[in-house]
């Protein structure tokens, strides 16, 4: 699968310059760039010849399109290496490298270990060429720029063979969509003309249950896909907002007029940092799981919240309803895409929650109450 992500160029610079790579370090590497770049079709015929004795990477070098491609990269890699002077012009390229990798479906430990092998092969040019008095430096320098690569690889290497799935993701719902709406529109014309008394009213409603709920499966699919592609946007935003937002939203989709909901919130965890977007469908989907479950006969929720103790720069907030205690046995199973509890469930309320919670540097969890109901808490990071 083609993988298309454009260069996140701000990214990968920051990525450079916490690694300590910025032009003052890279300076430090001048007087040795040729002594390195010199040795770039010879570095090419060392990671060849390396990879032909393993049988899981033979296969790319003795099954090539074109013969020898594959040693001209690893040889224009590593003369860019050190003689590249356009920064972004070389970020690109490994980055379009990582992507390329996902294309032709190599295995990223076996990048990892070529970025090993060239590693190794520089030391020994320092070992043999440099000086002891700039070997040290110099190789600090050459190990920073690896690692960089490295970084930026793996980087591409996640994010295209992220796309990849979501992709697949994607398309099956979008193959899904248009089917549900025919196949739940005609039910409904052939419902109207049966006698409500009759069993085959009763199989046309069972039908278009299970349509609604596999329509809104491919709605809660998409969120999960969107949430999952696109990166946080931190800010800080007041709970209040957040949930009085969520609570008018799930009264539009649920039908219920008012949903009653204690709130009890600390004045010193009344606010948390994060994406105001993720963290507003975190908690549509907590509030949603919990009206669904609370006990009809007692049916009380509550919210608060409380600075963590020991770490004051978290919020923990809890979301309790009452209703049967959640099963020890089955919360792992709950975080799982597609695995519900519910006969009417999605699958995915509680995955999209822990990916808003997880994508704002927090955690969300859930605990049985003995005789009482569960407990929901989310932890958030509060502005400082």
């Amino acid at each position: 699968m083609k993988c298309d992500i454009p260069i996140p160029l701000e990214k990968l610079v920051w990525f450079q310059k916490r690694l300590g790579l910025e032009s003052g370090e890279l300076d430090k590497l001048d007087r040795y760039r040729s002594v390195f770049a010199n040795r770039k079709k010879e570095f090419s015929e060392h990671l060849a010849d390396y990879f032909v004795q393993l049988p899981e990477t033979r296969k790319f070098l003795e099954h090539e399109k074109h013969p020898g491609h594959l040693k001209k990269v690893w040889e224009h890699w590593f003369g860019s290496l050190f003689q590249e002077k356009d920064n972004k012009r070389f970020l690109t390229n490994l980055w379009r490298s990582g992507l390329r990798h996902v294309e032709i479906n190599v295995d990223q430990r076996f990048i990892s270990l070529g970025y090993s092998i060239a590693r190794q092969f520089c030391q020994n040019i320092a070992k043999a060429e440099i000086p002891v008095s700039d070997r040290e430096t110099v190789l600090v320098c050459v190990d920073k720029m690896i690692d960089l690569c490295l970084l930026i690889e793996t980087h591409a290497f996640i994010s295209g063979t992220s796309q990849c799935d979501m992709e697949v993701v994607k398309g099956i719902s979008h193959q899904i969509r248009n089917p549900l709406t025919i196949i739940g529109g005609n039910i409904s014309r052939l419902k109207r003309n049966v006698a409500p008394e009759s069993p085959v009213h009763k199989v046309y409603d069972t039908i278009l249950e299970e349509n609604r709920r596999l329509e809104k499966m491919v709605i809660d699919v998409g969120v999960y896909s969107e949430m999952f592609e696109k990166d946080a946007v931190f800010s800080e935003i007041t709970l209040k907002v957040l949930i009085t937002k969520a609570l008018k939203e799930l009264g539009e989709t649920s039908g219920v007029e008012k949903i009653h909901l204690d709130v009890d919130l600390d004045p010193e965890a009344s606010e948390v940092t994060g994406d105001p977007e993720d963290l507003s469908r975190m908690f549509y989907y907590l509030l949603e799981n919990s009206l669904e479950a609370v006990d009809p006969e007692n049916p009380s929720r509550r919210i608060s919240s409380r600075r963590k103790g020991g770490y004051a720069s978290y919020a923990e907030i809890e979301i309790f309803n009452t209703g049967k205690p959640i099963n020890p046995e089955e919360i792992d199973n709950l975080f799982v895409p597609f695995y519900s509890s519910k006969h009417h469930g999605t699958g995915f309320g509680l995955p999209i929650a822990q990916l808003a919670a997880k994508k704002c540097l927090g955690d969300l969890y859930l605990e049985p109450v003995e005789h009482q109901g569960t407990r929901c808490v989310i932890e958030l990071p509060v502005p400082i």
